[in-house]
């Protein structure tokens, strides 16, 4: 940390760990994602450390698994500006991303397939701007690069999507509203996916030293070059928000939450992690603890999808979440769904339970109302489940 200078200096460097995060890939693993632990590191008077998470996916087969790609990182800057506006004596943040999108569009000209992107903590005080004050902040770009012949290309399209953040009283000190579904489902309605989601460290700033705004968040998403005019719903997606709670030591923070069994449980029903999105909502804030809430995005395969797309009624609910065997273990809220169109019921919430369960509601679920109906032609609808039209 530069408290003189105003810059903060990057020691550490995640090509340094290049062989550790690449040695899965002989097995059969690729990267699916990677992200820095919320709320979680150790703090020095002159330097502070985070943890960071690989998450890694190959399918289950009793079959060995081999691929042909290898794994890169890119690096490169944003540059962020602050400025002083003159109605309302707003304040904007405004994030320059022109050298983040010219790398994606680098490495996906011979193929490479975007993983995710975060911010490696280094940070550059620029000079000499009559404006504001002005950053360059550091971000890695991680990549699957083919190294087979004739790889499929893939296009990436980035949506900003502003989400308004208030902070409140104590008890619950930030507030965030945004309809994180409707933006999830609108592009996955058109055949993408979701790959990444970033806070670009844009803000428009409600009001005079007000430190509530809109904070802009960038959306990555992944579709087939050849199948860009294609606009038919690939994948579906579903969205766990999770509560994590961060225990507050001398100079350090420790979890006490673990989200590893959600990440179990749902591979094991076809749900792929697109991302997790540390949320700046704070839920509680306890004796040396603090709640946060972190989402987690997950989509699979539409393996049977119905005629005419996705239906435009409202999302439904998902079902509750069964009693906990201890108070004190962590629970996940409710997903929200947006489900297949065969069968129109949000798939079952995160449960903590054993692995294996079926990705349709459980049969113990509420039943629906009305005689039960046959299921669709083609349709896998799992035994015992009434199928509501």
């Amino acid at each position: 940390m530069g408290y003189i200078t105003g810059s903060t200096k990057q020691e550490s460097d995640i090509t340094k760990f290049y062989g550790e995060i690449y040695r899965h890939y002989a097995h059969g693993w690729m990267l699916n994602t990677f992200y820095e632990v919320p709320g979680i590191g150790k703090i020095g008077w002159s330097a502070s450390s985070s943890p960071f998470q690989f998450v890694y996916l190959k399918p289950i087969a009793n079959a060995p698994v081999a691929h042909t790609w290898d794994l890169k990182i890119g690096k490169c800057y944003i540059h962020t500006q602050l400025v002083t506006g003159i109605i309302g004596r707003q304040n904007h943040n405004v994030a320059n991303t022109t050298g983040v999108t010219n790398m994606i569009t680098q490495f996906a000209a011979t193929g490479g397939r975007m993983i995710g992107i975060e911010f490696t903590g280094e940070r550059q005080k620029q000079s000499g701007i009559a404006l504001g004050k002005s950053d360059l902040m550091g971000v890695d770009l991680l990549f699957n690069v083919p190294k087979h012949p004739k790889p499929i290309l893939y296009s990436y399209q980035c949506v900003n999507v502003p989400v308004r953040i208030m902070y409140l009283g104590t008890g619950k000190l930030v507030k965030v509203e945004c309809d994180w579904m409707q933006h999830f489902a609108r592009h996955l309605q058109q055949g993408w996916k979701l790959i990444d989601i970033f806070w670009d460290q844009s803000k428009k700033s409600h009001g005079d030293l007000s430190l509530s705004g809109d904070h802009n968040s960038i959306w990555f998403f992944e579709k087939e070059t050849s199948k860009l005019k294609v606009n038919m719903p690939v994948w579906e997606g579903t969205i766990v928000e999770f509560k994590h709670t961060v225990k507050i030591g001398l100079g350090s923070t420790k979890p006490k939450s673990d989200w590893t069994p959600m990440f179990t449980e749902m591979g094991s029903r076809g749900w792929e992690l697109a991302c997790m999105l540390e949320s700046p909502e704070i839920l509680s804030v306890g004796l040396g603890t603090i709640t946060y809430k972190v989402l987690f995005f997950f989509q699979r395969p539409i393996m049977q999808p119905a005629p005419g797309g996705y239906p435009s009624h409202a999302y439904p609910q998902a079902y509750p979440l069964g009693p906990q065997p201890n108070p004190n273990t962590p629970q996940a809220y409710p997903p929200q769904a947006y489900p297949n169109p065969g069968y129109p019921q949000a798939p079952p919430p995160y449960t903590q339970g054993p692995p294996g369960a079926s990705a349709y509601p459980y049969p113990s679920a509420p039943p629906p109302s009305g005689p039960p109906r046959p299921p669709p032609p083609g349709s896998s609808v799992p035994p015992g489940v009434p199928y509501k039209q």
